[in-house]
């Protein structure tokens, strides 16, 4: 409204100067006024901005829980950064899927951001929560170990059908457990990849606790995962470079090229 108002006054001014602009004078203060106005204008947009970033940020939720996608009154953006004080940094949270409430502790969907990694990388988390990005085996721990937690991976396979694969149970244990996973039941459309990497550390090229007798599968298809002998479903491998080694998804009969994955975890409720 205010904006308005000025941009109406500045129209008068230069309505009524211009009937006048008969000299030299009046017409340098005709552009005077024309300047100061649209200096005042261009504050009051950028005040008006301002405000709207408040209010938008002020209804953005403060806590990753699930239900928060149920409620219509909400409409919150399916993604928002907020802080966690069980990582103890800022956490990526997906508000709509199956109800929402679930923290994303990695995503793919460029390629951008290499995932080839050495332990203390994956560790610590690299990447970033507006792009591509792993949250780091120390917060995975952190969290699990404190309460109970499910899994869903969503990822787009090569014909860009979206399938899922969601675990009952999910747990990663310390580092001085190499930070061991552990899953539960499956269920979902993507079939039970991880089923075969239950139960394995986690491996980077320079700590090798895979199964595989003569190589390193960190090293072979480049990444940070819970390998076995060497590739199944494993998302955290090189972007798409070949068939047999393209970051994927194994459904059970073969294994299945992925364009986008998002690993996710949400905290069970306990009655």
């Amino acid at each position: 409204m205010r904006r308005l108002v000025f941009q109406a006054l500045l129209l008068v001014a230069m309505m009524v100067l211009n009937i006048f602009a008969e000299t030299k004078d009046v017409a340098e203060s005709l552009s005077d006024l024309e300047r100061k106005l649209a200096e005042i204008v261009t504050t009051l947009n950028k005040t008006d901005e301002k405000h709207a970033q408040l209010r938008a940020h002020r209804d953005l939720p403060t806590t990753c829980e699930r239900g928060m996608g149920d409620d219509v009154t909400k409409n919150y953006p399916r993604y928002v950064i907020m802080s966690h004080d069980g990582p103890k940094k800022q956490i990526l949270c997906d508000t709509h899927t199956d109800g929402g409430g679930w923290i994303i502790f990695q995503r793919r969907t460029t390629g951008d951001v290499d995932f080839y990694r050495d332990w203390t990388s994956y560790r610590e988390g690299f990447g970033s929560l507006t792009g591509d990005f792993w949250m780091g085996n120390e917060a995975l721990y952190n969290l699990t170990d404190k309460d109970p937690y499910e899994l869903r991976i969503d990822i787009r396979v090569k014909n860009g059908q979206e399938v899922f694969a969601r675990y009952a149970n999910f747990r990663v244990e310390d580092e001085s457990n190499k930070y061991r996973l552990q899953i539960g039941p499956y269920s979902g459309t993507a079939g039970d990849g991880l089923k075969v990497h239950n139960k394995m550390f986690f491996s980077t090229f320079d700590r090798d606790n895979d199964k595989h007798a003569t190589l390193s599968c960190a090293i072979h298809h480049p990444g940070g995962w819970w390998y076995i002998d060497c590739i199944h479903a494993v998302l955290n491998v090189e972007w798409a470079v070949t068939e047999t080694k393209t970051y994927g998804w194994y459904d059970g009969s073969a294994h299945r090229p992925v364009s986008f994955s998002e690993m996710k975890m949400r905290r069970i409720q306990l009655v």
